[in-house]
C-alpha cells in the first residue's frame, strides 16, 4: 500500500473534521427542536393557567359585588382577600408566561442558526468538491496543450504543413479550454472563500 500524500492526509483529516462537526451540529439541531417543543408546551400551559386565573378573579370579583349589595361585612372581607390572592396569581402567571415566550424566541433564533450553520459545511463541502474537479480539469488541460506543442514542433520540423494549420487549431481550442476552467476555479475559489466566511459568521453568532 503507497503511503498517503501529506495532501491526501490532510483532505482525510479535513474531511473527519468536517463529518464530525456536522453530526455534532445535528444533534444540536435536534435539541433545539426539542426545546422549541417544550417551550411551546409550557406557553400552552401558561395560556391556560392565565385564562383560570381570569375566570377565577371574574368570579370572585362578582361574588364581592353581591356579598356587598347583601351587607354581608365579614364575607366582603374574605372576598378581598381572596381577590387579592387571585391578582397575584394572574400576574405570576402572566409573568411566567412572558418568560417562556422570550426562551421560545430564543430556542428559534438557535434553531435557525444551528439550521444555517449546516447549510453552510454543505456549501463549503461541495465547493471543495468543486474545486477538486475543476484542478483536475486545469492539470489535463495543461497536459493537452503541452503534447499539441510538442506534435506542432515535431511537424513543423518534418514539413508536414496540413498538420502544422490542425495542430495550431488545436492548440488555439486547448488554450481557451485552458483559460475557461481557469476562469471557473477563480469562480469557484471565490465561492469556497464566501461560503467560510458565513460559516465562520454563524459559529461566532451560536
Amino acid at each position: 500500500m503507497k503511503p498517503l500524500t501529506t495532501m491526501a492526509a490532510g483532505a482525510i483529516v479535513l474531511a473527519l473534521g468536517y463529518g464530525a462537526a456536522d453530526a455534532q451540529n445535528g444533534r444540536q439541531i435536534k435539541n433545539d427542536r426539542r426545546d422549541v417543543r417544550q417551550d411551546r408546551r409550557e406557553l400552552n400551559r401558561d395560556n391556560r393557567e392565565v385564562r383560570q386565573d381570569r375566570r377565577e378573579l371574574a368570579g370572585d370579583r362578582q361574588e364581592l359585588k353581591d356579598d356587598v349589595k347583601a351587607g354581608r361585612t365579614g364575607q366582603v372581607k374574605q372576598d378581598r382577600a381572596e381577590l387579592g390572592g387571585d391578582r397575584r396569581e394572574l400576574r405570576e402567571d402572566v409573568r411566567d408566561r412572558r418568560d417562556d415566550q422570550r426562551d421560545l424566541r430564543q430556542d428559534r433564533r438557535d434553531l435557525a442558526k444551528d439550521k444555517d450553520s449546516r447549510r453552510d459545511k454543505q456549501d463549503v463541502r461541495q465547493d471543495r468538491r468543486e474545486l477538486g474537479r475543476d484542478n483536475r480539469e486545469v492539470r489535463q488541460d495543461r497536459r493537452e496543450l503541452a503534447g499539441d506543442r510538442r506534435e506542432l514542433n515535431r511537424d513543423i520540423q518534418a514539413g508536414r504543413t496540413n498538420e502544422v494549420r490542425q495542430d495550431r487549431r488545436e492548440l488555439t481550442g486547448d488554450r481557451r479550454e485552458l483559460r475557461e476552467d481557469v476562469s471557473d476555479r477563480r469562480d469557484d475559489r471565490r465561492d469556497l472563500r464566501q461560503d467560510r466566511r458565513e460559516l465562520a459568521r454563524d459559529e461566532r453568532s451560536r
